[in-house]
């Protein structure tokens, strides 16, 4: 599975430290951002250039932020998203997904439809859809699944694997917003990628990944939460190279969070080491039978 690692705006502290951005090339692993998130940075992107601006040489991936874009309110104008796309200067490696219309998958075509006559542009259905929209197309993107992994949400992960695994069997999917250390694992048969931005929130609420499940650093906390703890053991066994003491990941404000930041997107970089591991979770090995309860021929294997 081909693996994106969203990116908000501020400073980017995984591109800086040596030892994530070197993995992140091995891996050829890339990068994807929001053009509604990053519309007020838009004129210094375009003076640099893409990559240029973000320092990464490897493949990005712009997503137009219509999803967030309708939860606040605003409308993405999509000669305004195609002005920036062609100002950027975007290499063959990177992509360039559709603006969607959230709850309306024609007029998300017909975006497609004008997007594509000067791009090379991925198409993205929603869950639960299941029409082939885009019959020519062979790769698409799968989009509106995020909402299902958040508790008392419409929905559930269940859901989302039952529909990934009944969709079309001869194409090839992006799956936005689910590529957590765990998913990866769960769902690698199914997709030829996905993206995660779920470090940034797991740092926020002082939450860090291990291979044996998401653990809560509580001297981080105003308030202890219901949950299981970091234990010396498990931070001696999965820390990163760069993170030598606990203390590093209970230190308040910025400086904390950025800690645990780098600690999840470490876990993200290398979910696959551990895949023994991850694949005798109860969470991964009822999301497999659910996979494999409705599909006969996985996409990749």
């Amino acid at each position: 599975m081909y693996l994106y690692l969203g990116i908000v705006p501020g400073i980017f502290p995984w591109l800086e430290e040596s030892t994530i951005h070197r993995k992140m090339m091995e891996k050829k692993i890339g990068i994807i951002f929001s053009f509604f998130q990053f519309q007020k940075l838009r004129s210094k992107i375009i003076s640099q250039g893409l990559h240029d601006y973000f320092s990464f040489d490897g493949p990005i991936m712009v997503d137009s932020g219509a999803y967030s874009a309708f939860n606040s309110g605003v409308n993405i104008k999509i000669k305004d998203y195609l002005s920036f796309i062609s100002d950027i200067s975007v290499q063959d490696t990177d992509i360039i997904v559709n603006l969607d219309v959230i709850g309306n998958q024609e007029k998300s075509k017909l975006n497609w439809t004008y997007l594509s006559k000067k791009l090379d542009v991925l198409p993205v259905i929603h869950l639960p859809n299941l029409e082939d929209l885009y019959p020519s197309e062979k790769y698409i993107g799968l989009g509106g699944m995020v909402p299902s992994f958040k508790i008392n949400q419409k929905g559930s992960v269940h859901d989302v694997a039952t529909w990934v695994a009944s969709l079309t069997q001869n194409k090839k999917y992006h799956a936005f917003g689910i590529g957590s250390p765990y998913h990866q694992i769960a769902f690698n048969e199914f997709l030829q990628s996905a993206d995660w931005i779920g470090w940034r929130r797991n740092a926020a609420v002082c939450s860090c990944y291990t291979p044996e499940g998401s653990v809560y650093i509580h001297e981080a906390r105003k308030k202890k939460k219901r949950g299981r703890s970091m234990t010396t053991d498990l931070f001696q066994r999965y820390s990163p190279p760069f993170i030598d003491s606990y203390e590093k990941l209970c230190k308040k404000g910025t400086e904390g969070w950025i800690n645990r930041a780098l600690w999840n997107v470490w876990a993200f970089l290398h979910a696959e080491d551990y895949e023994k591991e991850i694949n005798s979770s109860r969470y991964v090995i009822s999301l497999k039978k659910r996979l494999h309860e409705n599909t006969i021929f996985p996409n990749f294997g």
